[in-house]
Parts: structure tokens; sequence; C-alpha cells
């Protein structure tokens, strides 16, 4: 029999703990919110399209609420002024959250690569990424050439299709994203009809599916993985992922095997040689985690950077041809700057404001990451009189920043000339934040916006498109967890 003194301790110490827990709150405001229910939280009221009760919400409950997916509180900041302060200036609001089931070393003690890692392990692989990178291709004409070389096979590509419809445009824009990346990576370029290209692509098409499929809900609620894992689709996302390790490992071996120091080709190798001259056993560069962390950084940079970019594109051709007058607009200034007699290039862009403007459009109509990539609290920190708890995550709702009236004054309103002035010069507006902003701000933005600018206006120098008659008339209503475009159909007339 338990004691009735143990059973009063018991109560008094649950009584000490509770009052200790309030007594840290109270002193802040209560941060407002949707009631959820016990260990769903409030992940039955999401729907298939989380970011549309989002926005709800932002209208309802304002500048900051909270929610729990799952078990887990979180922390929605809609007001555009918080959201750049809170992840420009703080380190203790850039922690990332753990879920192991989506990492390829989930036995580390710390998650690997660039978007997931975080502190002082991750800032020194950012800068030493950010600086690798520039010099490999992300800031050099040497990237340039490297597109225009994908722009032109997708070209030819669409040449062949005389006229006839094409349905899979996001697969042909994948498989060139991800080769003119592939190129700065590992100084290989794939073709186009390589059946490991294909399978990459496959793969990460697979992991998006099944996890819209779900709600995100292994995101969100982890163990139902491992307690389900056929009908939460773990199983599946697991096998993609080792299949991808094995792909990205293969390539690392292979760097290893035909290393030379004094003969650096590519980023593998410039990573290579700098765990070779490494004795810092804290550092991201020292032993074995160091080739886990390349590898599991190679994983990140075709996950976080190749869906995304081919997604934006397929938006593009989506709304370029369907919101009436933009095409010949764009068409227009192509000519005026190339005489429709050679390729558009980067030098071109200062001198085409409206196809700069319509870039930035695109990127604010679709918001394809409509609350970014989530941040974790590290600490407890007090933010505009509310305590953000340690392990809390924090989204910054973009979709609803990106749709905002008092912001954009007709947001459902698909209008380039927003982003121009009255003379027609381009004019960049602060509240268009869809790589985020801050120390997490996406390492890939200047490779996306140069790829999607030179994908863009070369395919409309080289075609009028249209959208196939025989099809139903294309929806703007975005699936997935990233906003994809339903599947549509095209018809591209060469122009003369």
């Amino acid at each position: 029999m338990i004691s009735f003194s143990v059973v009063i301790a018991a109560i008094a110490a649950v009584v000490v703990f509770w009052f200790f827990q309030t007594s840290k709150t109270r002193q802040y405001k209560r941060i407002p919110g949707p009631t959820g229910i016990p260990i769903l939280g409030n992940i039955l009221q999401l729907g298939k399209q989380m970011h549309v009760q989002f926005n709800k919400w932002s209208n309802q409950y304002g500048d900051i609420y909270e929610v729990k997916l799952g078990t887990q509180r979180t922390v929605i900041i809609s007001n555009p002024k918080w959201i750049k302060e809170i992840f420009a200036t703080d380190p203790i609001f850039s922690g990332r959250m753990r879920i192991e089931s989506f990492e390829m070393y989930p036995n580390e003690s710390m998650s690997l690569g660039i978007v997931s890692s975080e502190g002082e392990f991750w800032e020194t692989h950012r800068h030493f990424l950010l600086k690798q990178l520039r010099t490999f291709g992300f800031g050099k004409s040497c990237m340039e050439q490297l597109v225009l070389e994908e722009v032109q096979e997708v070209i030819e590509r669409f040449k062949k299709t005389e006229g006839k419809p094409i349905n899979d445009l996001k697969t042909v824009f994948i498989l060139a994203v991800i080769n003119s990346l592939w190129t700065i990576l590992t100084s290989k370029r794939f073709n186009h009809d390589d059946p490991k290209l294909h399978t990459l692509v496959a793969n990460l098409n697979k992991v998006l599916f099944d996890l819209a499929e779900r709600g995100g809900m292994l995101i969100f609620m982890p163990w139902v993985g491992h307690l389900m894992p056929e009908w939460s689709g773990y199983n599946k996302i697991r096998k993609v992922i080792e299949d991808n390790k094995s792909f990205f490992e293969e390539a690392v071996n292979e760097h290893k095997e035909n290393f030379q120091e004094d003969n650096i080709k590519d980023f593998i190798d410039v990573f290579l040689n700098e765990t070779n001259k490494t004795t810092d056993s804290s550092s991201p560069f020292y032993g074995e985690r160091a080739e886990h962390q390349l590898v599991a950084t190679l994983g990140d940079m075709f996950g976080a950077g190749t869906d995304t970019t081919s997604t934006t594109l397929s938006w593009g051709i989506l709304y370029i041809t369907k919101f009436a007058g933009v095409q010949d607009k764009l068409q227009q200034e192509i000519k005026t700057v190339t005489e429709n007699s050679r390729n558009v290039s980067l030098n071109d862009r200062p001198s085409m404001p409206y196809t700069t403007a319509l870039i930035d459009e695109i990127l604010r109509y679709s918001s394809i990451t409509p609350g970014g990539v989530q941040h974790r609290a590290t600490e407890d920190k007090e933010f505009k009189g509310y305590l953000i708890e340690k392990d809390t995550w924090i989204f910054p709702n973009l979709h609803h920043l990106h749709h905002n009236p008092a912001i954009w004054g007709d947001p459902e309103t698909f209008r380039p000339e927003r982003f121009l002035t009255e003379d027609g010069k381009f004019k960049k507006n602060e509240n268009l934040i869809p790589f985020q902003i801050g120390r997490r701000q996406c390492v890939g933005e200047s490779l996306a916006r140069n790829t999607i600018f030179l994908f863009l206006a070369n395919i409309f120098r080289s075609f009028t498109i249209s959208f196939d008659p025989s099809a139903p008339e294309p929806s703007l209503d975005p699936v997935g967890l990233i906003l994809t475009p339903q599947p549509f159909s095209v018809v591209m007339k060469e122009r003369s």
C-alpha cells in the first residue's frame, strides 16, 4: 500500500512544479491561438492546404499566435517587421528542430547538413559553404554557362514536340536544374535520359508526395512512423533516403579515390581537401562525421534547391501563359534587348526591368514555401512581451505576408507592375522574402534567381506558349507541402 504521506508528497510536488511553471509565464502576455485536442493538437483543423488555415488564423489572432502540431508548441509570426526582427537579429531563434526520420545519419549526435544543423557547427559550415560555392559557380560566369547549357537542352527538347502538348514540365525542369547543380558539385553532367538521374528525381518526388499525403504527420508527430511505419509512409521515406544516401556516398567515394591536392575541380574536392587538413575534433570537417556532413549537405542542396526552383519555373509558365498581356510584355522586352538574335544573359538583367519584376511577382503570388523553413528557440526568450519557450518551433507566415492587402493592395491580382516605378524601373519591395531573411536565409538564393531568369527569358524568346485546347482549364490552386501547380498541359510554338 502506498502511504498517505507519499500521496501528499506527490501532490505537493505537482503543485510546486505547476506554480513554478505558471510563475515563469505569468509576467508575460499570453500568446493567443486556437484550442486543440490532446496528442493531436490542432492538426485535424489544418486540412490539406495548411497555408489556407494558417492565413485564417493570422487574420483572426493577428501578429503572433500559437498552435500545437501534435504535441509540439509552434508559434506563427505574421507581422512583417516582427518576421525580420526575430529571424535577422537573435541567434536564440535560429535553431532547428531535429527529426531523425528524415536524416541520412539519424544515429549521429546532432543533425548534419546545412538545413537542419545549428549552433557553431552550422555557422562554421555555412561560412565555408558560401565561400566555396561562390568559387565554384554560384557567383561566377561559369555558373551562367552551365545553366545556359541546360536551358538550350530544354529548348531543343521542346522543339522536338513540334507543337504537340507537353504535360510534364516540372520533370523537364527538375532534370535540368539538378544537372547544373550537379556539375558545380561534382564537375560531371548527366545525360537527361540517364536512369540514375531519373531515379534521383523519382525519389525526391516520392518523399514529397508521401509527406503531403499524410499532411506532414511525420514532421509533426515523428513517433507515428515507429508505431505505424507502413500506414504513415515511414518505411517508404526511409527507403528513399537510404537510396539517396548511397547515391551521394558513391559520388564522394569516387572523389576520394581520384583526389589530387594540386587539382581541386569542384565542391566535393574542396570539402575533402578541408577534411584532410583539419585536426579540430569539434569541426564539421573532422573525421568520419565530416564525410557524413558532406553527404548530408549534398542531399540538402538537392532537396532544398532543385524542387523549389523547378516548381517556381512551372508556376512561371502557368502564370505567364494564363494572365492576359504578360507574355506579350515579356517577349517585347526580350526583343528590345536581344533583337531575338541571341540568348538572354545575366548581363541583360539591368536592361530588363519588366522581366525582373515578373519573376518577383511569380515568387510572391506562388509563395511555394508558405511557412518558410521552421526555426527553433534554443532557450527561453522574451519577444514583444511574449515568452517563447525553449524548443518552440517558430514559423514566418510568408504566404500571409505575400498576400496581405495592407501591404500589396490587390494581392490576389497577378500584377508584375507592382514591382516597377512609374517610369518603368525595377522597384524592390522589402516585404517580399521568398528565400527567408536573416541568419538562415537560403544560401542558394542567387543561383535560384539566376536560373529562373535565364530559363524563363530564353524559353519565351524561343516560343509562344498557349494552353492545350483539348485539356481542362488549368487550376491555380496548389497541391502539396511545397505549393506545386496541379498538372497542366501547354503547346509551344516556335518564334521566328
